[in-house]
């Protein structure tokens, strides 16, 4: 059976940042940022973008939570909808990138950020998305 790369960059993403939360209790800016991150790897210039509009959509979302005192569900959703609104911006000034990198992981990051503060997500992203790396190349290395 032969499986792609975003297929196991995703599964193993996921469980990588299931096993993080469950050990630290720091969520990794969502159930499939380090599996795309991961599968964006090879393009860093993309990946700081689409992390800097996640600290952009973090800034906004904040303000707006202050502002209308929204929570749950309506913040993540909003989240989603600052992070779409960014990112044709963002698309003409550094060029197009993927929907998951571009607008998904943004609204994910910065929704995390909002809710459990900006050093222990970025920590959580990044530690785990490299891990996520590493992993699937050693998986492809040894079964595939």
């Amino acid at each position: 059976m032969a499986y792609d790369h975003e297929t196991i960059c995703l599964a193993v993403g996921m469980l990588l940042g299931m096993f993080y939360y469950h050990k630290t209790g720091w969520a990794c800016g969502g159930i499939i940022t380090p599996g795309v991150i991961a599968m964006y790897i090879n393009d860093p210039l993309k990946v700081s973008v689409s992390l800097a509009a996640g600290v952009v959509t973090w800034v906004l979302l904040d303000l707006l939570v202050r502002l209308t005192n929204i929570y749950g569900r309506q913040r993540l959703a909003a989240a989603m909808l600052i992070a779409l609104a960014l990112r044709y911006p963002l698309a003409s000034v550094w060029g197009e990138t993927s929907l998951w990198l571009g607008w998904v992981v943004p609204g994910l990051i910065g929704a995390d950020i909002q809710r459990q503060g900006f050093m222990p997500t970025l920590a959580a992203v990044i530690s785990v998305s490299i891990v996520t790396v590493m992993s699937v190349y050693l998986f492809q290395l040894v079964l595939l």
